[in-house]
């Protein structure tokens, strides 16, 4: 619980932020009217339509959230997917029926309402000072560091209390059944005992060895797999304001003014860092269960006070914290605001490293906390922050130059539109060349790279695109990103002739019967097993639980079938195909079962109320969908087959 929040406490600042600000950029009623026809459609909801631009400009923005929030762990292939874009059209058109329903319902919010929803936003509130007053400036300076101004923040938020209006509390009223969670938590944090017998293809390749009529017979029937698409060579150009602020140098007095006027982010708050012994209390327990888990806090605390040097070796043993049990009680560094309130007083109030509080009484219990850091607040000088505010002056400065000439490079690219020689020379860019460009995107930043964003593909082998040969209208790859290209020449799309397809034919072809030989020897151990004649190759018994589910080298498909086997016959025996691999044949010996704690089970109960409540509300979205109609036409692009 707390190792979480200490670990995540910057994810948890971005999810709370992103709470109230709407999952996309919403465009508002008038502004989905300017377009027109259907070629340049994703959908249209009641007759309003959502361009393929708005579907991209969205999509970036989800991609850019998720990247923020996973930070290192991001991988821009794993997150924009064909998928994730229909997920993202979804929510656009989701977003377009709640306001169609808002217009329609002639819903309102009143001013004072607004002001009470931005300042239970937590960045928000903690702008109030202990006397009341808030801090104007400070707010603004928030709010422009989002991208926005504070009319255009506050007229979101505004969007987003009318949509929840027109949802009128769908997803409070689910009710989710005590039983049913506890249910689910018990399947969840169960194990069982399972011993694995695999048959696997790769053993039986090597003794097949199919024959050319053979090889023949499977490319004939799957000549899909042997199409080459159609490659082209391409002219492509990038206009971004990253090559404008490249070419920016500020000066000393434009560094010195910037830093006067943003002093307070170059302010560090005092950190500390403490260990506690929890003694947990459940949120429904009795006054005779209080004094008993403070009678017991209360004790440790004494014989911490005695021997400060026990304090680990007690945390280990005594604390009802999972998450810092094992590390001695260890809650690492944090702000005063970053740590549950009782808790956070406490140790901002010690004086120095040892100190002991406690008992503590939060909402999870009783703490026992021993401060072990202190590193006090510092202000950041300008030589410290020289290159950050350099960066940000160059950015800013390209920003202005961006927005006056991006409108240049669209007209430029149009109207020269057999050469990218003017736009180059007159914008300093480079005119790039790529060969075997294919509609799939290649790996890269699709946010930089043309040739790995997908809507600039869809419109460089547009049809117009292919028969003319002249560059294409601009395309935005990212917020201050624009791109053009032209194909010069195209390869149209071939099939591999048997002679060219062979080798690959034969390689597939051994997979497989491999396969198939690895099913029906798999099979045939099952039947055997069963029947009692004879017993597989089993391997080590072995653990498994839900929560292994990735982590674990057992396949997907197996551990699914391991947890659906019926646990009151045991052991149980399973056979699995895996395609790919092969067959799994399972023995499910024993299953263990942990008892869960009432916080366990309350956390549960929750999690499928708020499950439910979603579902409420999608039935509701959909019954909007067939009251004012909702036309898909965006189709995504399908890998190829091979």
């Amino acid at each position: 619980m707390f190792e979480f929040v200490r670990k995540h406490n910057k994810l948890l600042q971005v999810v709370l932020f992103l709470l109230i600000f709407p999952s996309f950029v919403l465009f508002g009623i008038q502004g989905y009217n300017h377009f027109t026809g259907t070629a340049n459609l994703a959908a249209k909801v009641d007759g309003i339509p959502i361009s393929l631009q708005q579907l991209d400009s969205a999509e970036r923005q989800q991609v850019a959230r998720l990247e923020q929030a996973l930070g290192p762990n991001a991988s821009a292939q794993s997150i924009d997917t064909p998928q994730m874009r229909m997920r993202t059209l979804d929510s656009l058109v989701r977003e377009v029926l709640l306001q169609v329903a808002v217009d329609k319902q002639h819903l309102q919010v009143d001013d004072s309402a607004l002001q009470q929803a931005i300042l239970q936003i937590p960045q928000v509130a903690a702008l109030r000072d202990k006397d009341g007053t808030f801090d104007v400036a400070a707010y603004r300076r928030l709010i422009q560091a989002q991208g926005m101004t504070t009319a255009e923040f506050e007229a979101e938020v505004r969007a987003q209390l009318l949509q929840q209006q027109a949802l009128g509390g769908l997803g409070d009223n689910a009710i989710a059944s005590r039983a049913l969670a506890r249910q689910l938590l018990d399947w969840r944090t169960q194990t069982r005992s399972v011993r694995l017998a695999p048959f696997l293809a790769t053993a039986y390749a090597q003794g097949v060895d199919p024959s050319p009529a053979q090889v023949r017979a499977y490319y004939e029937s799957h000549k899909d797999a042997f199409r080459v698409p159609e490659k082209a060579s391409v002219h492509y150009v990038v206009y971004s304001a990253a090559q404008l602020a490249a070419q920016e140098q500020p000066t000393a007095q434009q560094e010195q003014a910037y830093y006067d006027s943003h002093k307070a982010q170059y302010h560090s708050p005092a950190q500390r860092r403490a260990s506690h012994i929890l003694i947990a209390v459940a949120p429904d327990a009795t006054p005779a269960q209080v004094a008993k888990a403070k009678a017991e806090a209360e004790s440790i605390a004494a014989q911490v006070r005695k021997d400060p040097s026990l304090f680990g070796e007690l945390a280990r043993k005594d604390s009802q914290d999972p998450g810092t049990a094992a590390a001695g009680g260890d809650l690492g560094w944090f702000t005063e605001d970053a740590m549950v309130k009782p808790v956070a007083a406490a140790v901002f109030q010690m004086g120095k490293v040892g100190d002991i509080a406690g008992p503590v009484r939060s909402q999870y219990g009783f703490h026992i906390i021993e401060l072990t850091g202190i590193r006090p607040a510092q202000d950041k000088t300008l030589a410290q922050v020289k290159p950050q505010i350099d960066q940000a002056l160059r950015d800013q400065a390209a920003q202005k130059s961006y927005s006056s000439l991006s409108d240049k490079f669209r007209s430029m690219v149009y109207e020269d539109s057999r050469s990218f020689a003017k736009v180059a020379k007159e914008l300093h860019l480079q005119v790039q060349t790529a060969n075997d460009v294919t509609e799939v995107p290649r790996s890269g930043d699709p946010t930089r790279d043309p040739l790995a964003n997908p809507a600039f593909l869809q419109a460089l082998f547009g049809k117009l695109s292919v028969r003319d040969r002249r560059n294409i209208a601009a395309v935005q790859l990212a917020p201050s990103v624009l791109a053009s290209g032209r194909i010069v020449s195209l390869q149209p799309a071939t099939t591999l002739d048997f002679a060219q397809a062979e080798p690959r034919a034969r390689e597939l072809l051994v997979r497989q019967m491999a396969a198939a030989q690895a099913l029906k020897a798999g099979e045939q151990a099952l039947a055997q097993a069963r029947a009692g004649k004879a017993q597989p190759d089993w391997g080590a018994p072995q653990s498994l639980s839900l929560a292994q589910a990735g982590q674990s080298n057992v396949p997907p498909q197996v551990l699914d079938a391991v947890f659906r086997a019926n646990a009151a016959r045991l052991p149980q025996l399973i056979g699995v195909a895996v395609p790919g691999q092969g067959y799994f044949v399972a023995s499910v010996d024993a299953v263990t079962q942990v008892k869960p704690s009432a916080e366990q089970l309350r956390q549960q109960q929750s999690t499928l109320q708020q499950i439910l409540g979603q579902a409420y509300v999608q039935a509701y979205v959909d019954s909007l969908k067939q009251q004012y109609g909702v036309k898909i036409y965006y189709k995504p692009a399908t890998q190829p087959a091979g």
